[in-house]
């Protein structure tokens, strides 16, 4: 489980953000299936381990998520 200051969940603006893609690609990767992730609703959310996956790191998503999360 992560720390306290780390979500267990990414929203796919924030994955988007870090990753330098729209929203939308990140939608359309949760519905191929290419970037697991939970729909909450009509919302989807993304395992922070997957963010780390696909940034190749956990220090590389928190370097990506300093602008996003303030």
């Amino acid at each position: 489980m992560p720390p306290v200051d780390k979500p267990l969940f990414l929203t796919p603006e924030e994955l988007a953000e870090a990753l330098r893609v729209s929203p939308e690609t990140v939608r359309r990767w949760l519905r191929n299936g290419e970037v697991k992730g939970q729909r909450a609703g009509r919302l989807w959310r993304v395992p922070w381990e997957e963010g780390v996956r696909l940034l190749g790191g956990e220090d590389k998503l928190l370097e990506a998520l300093k602008g996003v999360r303030g």
